[in-house]
């Protein structure tokens, strides 16, 4: 092989995953603003004079853009190109944390967050979409495991960045730098990314050709589905401990009650994500190998769910134990992208991307839900001390009472789990929906994001 052939070749194997990459770097993007509330209740609860519920809130404004924008988001991609909507839509995340960095008021602040989760729900189905044109068939999986393990890390180290950044500067000085990080990853999707290569390596499966009348059709068979519902359920209570812990309150819970500085909470959050991102492979593995759904995920929800309560009710845990356990907990609640498997196989093929979109959207909903419900629990469990800035001061049974939220719907996650049909990893649609609606490819939508 000549030079220019070899070059060439590798230029064919590597391109595609330069596309994908950048892709995943929009998604780590994603996961940093997400996240980045969670070291940031001292500076926004002084700097806008809000209450515990407020801020809350004003961190789940992103989930009120994100969550009802998972449907579409695919459709989206669709019609209009990977290139032309991952750019704007790491534009309109970066214009909303614009607005949320140089926010006066509340109000502002809130539409900043909003127009981030709006920007932000493009992220990882632009992943898959990637992936699912530019790569081979077989590397679709790979990339979307690489796209969530990239993230999660993200999520970790990022609450590392901006403990210490927020110390020295300011959390708007902080929040600076990933504004021109957005600005110049916006570039390069604009220059590097297309939108899907001269000669398609396969069928698109995340392409679903179905007009209005049969999109109807679907969403009604999949709704009227009571298992659906009951799986959304599960997965939206056992993804708590991400959406409201490790999200947002996860590091004032561990500053309170344990008298952790910010390090050492960040540390403590740091481990949870490291424990998930091991998990994920492993029990999807375990699961297909044994041909199981329910067993696995009723036992992680279990152990989870004694665990926390553990950490909630008893008290004087060391910094060493802290760290064990909750390790235990993100490895146990890696299993919640069982949700997905379960959600495609109760129906019919034709509707899996459908399927597993509307259960992303229930899961979701946990931090739309419970992220400014914390924060209401926590005001009305103050006694009413209010500090020198006029502001409730919340103690240590505030945090433990409000965040009871997560052992409890972890456990009743696990209750449900009882009532769930077991699924053998293979599609039992059949049982549910004898006559299939439309004849389209297969979707192939990962877990949650």
């Amino acid at each position: 092989m000549t030079g220019k052939a070899a070059n060439r070749s590798l230029n064919f194997i590597l391109y595609p995953w330069l596309i994908c990459l950048i892709g995943m770097f929009f998604y780590c993007f994603n996961y940093f603003l997400r996240v980045s509330p969670s070291v940031m209740q001292d500076d926004l609860i002084q700097n806008f004079h809000i209450t515990a519920y407020q801020f809350g809130a004003l961190a789940g404004f992103y989930y009120y853009a994100y969550t009802p924008m998972q449907l579409p988001a695919g459709m989206i991609y669709d019609k209009f190109g990977a290139r032309p909507v991952l750019f704007f839509a790491c534009l309109t995340a970066v214009l909303g944390l614009s607005i949320f960095v140089s926010a006066d008021t509340y109000g502002m602040a809130a539409f900043g967050r909003f127009l981030v989760g709006l920007g932000c729900a493009f992220a990882y189905i632009g992943v898959l979409k990637l992936a699912s044109l530019w790569l081979p068939a077989n590397r679709f999986a790979t990339a979307a495991g690489l796209a969530t393990a990239l993230a999660m890390t993200t999520g970790a180290l990022s609450q590392k960045y901006l403990t210490k950044a927020i110390q020295a500067i300011g959390y708007k000085e902080a929040l600076h730098f990933a504004i021109f990080a957005g600005l110049a990853l916006s570039v390069l999707i604009l220059l590097v990314i297309r939108s899907r290569p001269k000669q398609a390596l396969h069928t698109d499966p995340l392409h679903i050709p179905v007009n209005t009348k049969q999109l109807t059709k679907m969403l009604r068979a999949i709704v009227t589905n009571p298992q659906m519902w009951l799986i959304g359920c599960i997965g939206c209570l056992s993804y708590l401990p991400a959406t409201v812990f490790l999200d947002l309150w996860g590091i004032p819970y561990f500053k309170s009650v344990y008298q952790l500085s910010a390090e050492q909470a960040v540390g403590v959050t740091g481990i949870t994500f490291f424990g998930w991102i091991i998990a994920g492979p492993i029990i999807g593995a375990l699961s297909d190998k044994i041909k199981r759904r329910r067993t696995p995920l009723m036992l992680t929800s279990g152990i989870a769910a004694l665990l926390l309560a553990i950490v909630f009710y008893v008290p004087g845990l060391s910094l060493h134990t802290l760290h064990i356990m909750f390790f235990i907990v993100g490895f146990c609640c890696g299993a919640h992208p069982l949700c997905f498997a379960l959600g495609k196989e109760n129906n019919p093929i034709q509707f899996a991307g459908t399927a597993v979109a509307i259960t992303n959207m229930l899961i979701m909903l946990g931090g739309a839900i419970f992220q400014p419900a914390v924060g209401k629990l926590l005001d009305i469990h103050a006694s009413g001390v209010l500090g020198t800035n006029g502001l409730p001061i919340y103690t240590a049974s505030d945090y433990t009472f409000a965040l009871s939220v997560i052992p409890i719907g972890v456990g009743i996650s696990l209750l449900l789990s009882f009532f769930l049909k077991e699924t053998y990893c293979q599609s039992v649609a059949k049982e549910i929906h004898p006559r299939p609606l439309a004849t389209t490819q297969p979707s192939q939508l990962e877990p949650a994001t």
